[in-house]
C-alpha cells in the first residue's frame, strides 16, 4: 500500500514550550506521536527519547510486525525510566505514545496513555484507542458520565505512561489497510479542545496540509490549553 502523510506540532496558547514529538516516514510506514510530561523540560526530553528509541529499534528489525513495534515501546520505556533514575532533575518524567506501523496491507497500532488514533472512512470517524486515564476508567465502569469526564478535576491524570515504572502494559491491535482510509494520530491538546464530530469534519478536508493546520487552528481558537500535535496518514492503495 502507498501511504502519504503530513504532521505538525504547535505549542498552543498557554504553554511556553512544546513537549510533544512526532515522526513520520511514508517509505517505511512508521508513524509516532508522543506527549511528554515533567518539570525542567523533562517532558520534552521524554517524548523525544520515546520517538528516537522506537524509530531506531523499529527501523533496524529484519522482520517488522506487531511484536517488534510493541518491543520498541518497552525498550523506550526502559530508557526513559533509567534516565529519570540516573538524573534527579528528570524525576517523574514520562510520555504517552501512539505508534503505527504499516506492512503491506496490514497496519499495527500500539499506544500507551491518552494520545489517540482515529480512522476516518468517508465521513465516519472511529476512535481506535482507549485513553489510559483515571476519568476514562471511571466512565467505563459507569461511575461518571461522559459529560462529567470533560470537566473532572482529574481528567488529565494518566493511569499508564512511559517512564514512570519498569513495568508497562502496551495496548496493540492489528488492522487491515484499505484504499481511501485516513488515519489520524494526535495528542490530547487536540482532543481536549475539539470534539470528535468536529475532528471528523475537519480531518476530512481533502488536502492533508490544510486538514492538519485547520485542526490545530481550531484547537487554539478553542483555548489551546496544551501543546497540539496532529499527524494524518492517507492510504492511497
Amino acid at each position: 500500500m502507498k501511504l502519504v502523510s503530513f504532521g505538525k506540532s504547535n505549542v498552543g496558547m498557554k504553554r511556553t514550550h512544546n513537549e510533544d514529538a512526532f515522526y513520520r516516514n511514508d517509505n517505511t510506514g512508521l508513524y509516532i506521536v508522543a506527549d511528554g510530561m515533567g518539570g525542567h523540560r523533562a517532558g520534552e526530553i521524554a517524548s523525544n527519547m520515546a520517538v528516537d528509541s522506537i524509530k531506531n529499534y523499529a527501523l533496524n528489525q529484519k522482520k517488522v510486525d506487531e511484536h517488534s513495534l510493541v518491543d520498541s515501546i518497552y525498550i523506550a520505556n526502559n530508557i526513559i525510566f533509567k534516565s529519570a533514575v540516573a538524573n534527579p532533575q528528570y524525576t517523574g518524567m514520562g510520555t504517552t505514545v501512539v505508534s503505527m506501523q504499516a506492512v503491506g496491507t496490514t497496519v499495527f497500532l500500539c499506544h500507551v496513555g491518552d494520545s489517540r488514533a482515529y480512522l476516518l472512512k468517508g465521513a465516519e470517524l472511529e476512535k481506535l484507542t482507549e485513553d489510559h486515564t483515571y476519568v476514562n476508567e471511571q466512565f467505563r465502569t459507569g461511575l461518571i458520565t461522559e459529560e462529567q469526564m470533560e470537566t473532572h478535576s482529574m481528567r488529565n491524570v494518566l493511569t499508564r505512561s512511559l517512564g514512570f515504572s519498569e513495568q508497562l502494559k502496551v495496548e496493540s491491535q492489528r488492522l487491515d489497510l484499505h484504499k481511501g482510509d485516513r488515519f489520524i494520530l494526535c495528542t490530547d491538546g487536540l482532543t481536549h479542545m475539539v470534539k470528535d464530530e468536529v475532528i471528523a469534519e475537519l480531518a476530512g478536508i481533502p488536502d492533508l496540509v490544510h486538514a492538519v493546520s485547520t485542526l490545530i487552528e481550531v484547537a487554539n481558537t478553542n483555548g489551546g490549553d496544551d501543546n497540539i500535535t496532529v499527524l494524518i496518514i492517507d492510504v492511497l492503495g
